[in-house]
């Protein structure tokens, strides 16, 4: 018997956002949400006490902690994987600062594509020493940066798939610390996941 560290820790003041009963609330505070799992590289099996969040059908978790993408359906996640996520790094010009952490809440997904077109913010080019082109500029439009699939959240976050793959499968959570605020997947990966859900599919990041 293992325990996923911080998987529960914090989910009731989330799920109290979406109007979660009051005694799956006080399950999650009062006995520290045990959590079992088989784990191998990929995939992991995870079995809650309950509900992360209270919703008839699957959901999406992204556990910052382990960098870590799951599907649950109930209290029983049916599909795992590896994910990158923000690094956390700051950059101030002076005139612009960022930060690229990775948010947390809830969200749900209000869109998915194949083969997305990344449209390159001015962080990109700041970060190369290139003068930012214009906001309609073609120069922003790159194919291949976010892999074959990307599944928006908003707020200029999506799950999506990679060019740089073998960053998503180092076996050191702490060093899939990697983007720039999105969920990195394998491209396989995200492709699995974006036929494992829908528009509105609720997606819990903490």
């Amino acid at each position: 018997m293992s325990r996923v560290p911080g998987l529960v820790v914090g989910l009731a003041a989330l799920a109290a956002a979406w109007a979660a009963p009051a005694s799956a609330q006080e399950r999650f505070a009062d006995d520290g949400g045990e959590v079992r799992f088989r784990a191998d590289l990929l995939e992991r099996e995870v079995v809650t006490d309950a509900p992360l969040i209270p919703h008839a059908g699957r959901y999406v978790v992204v556990h910052l902690a382990e960098n870590r993408v799951f599907v649950f359906d109930g209290d029983r996640a049916v599909w795992s994987a590896p994910a990158g996520t923000g690094t956390g790094f700051r950059l101030d010009t002076g005139e612009h600062r960022w930060k690229f952490s990775t948010p947390k809440g809830m969200f749900r997904v209000k869109k998915m594509e194949k083969d997305p077109l990344w449209e390159a913010p001015d962080w990109h080019f700041v970060e190369k020493g290139q003068r930012i082109p214009d906001p309609t500029s073609p120069a922003r439009l790159m194919r291949g940066i976010m892999g074959s699939t990307a599944i928006y959240l908003g707020d200029g976050i999506a799950i999506h798939g990679t060019n740089q793959p073998q960053l998503i499968l180092n076996a050191d959570p702490e060093r899939r610390r990697v983007s720039h605020g999105c969920i990195r997947l394998t491209n396989e990966a995200a492709r699995t996941l974006m036929y494992m859900v829908d528009v509105g599919t609720p997606v819990l990041i903490y």
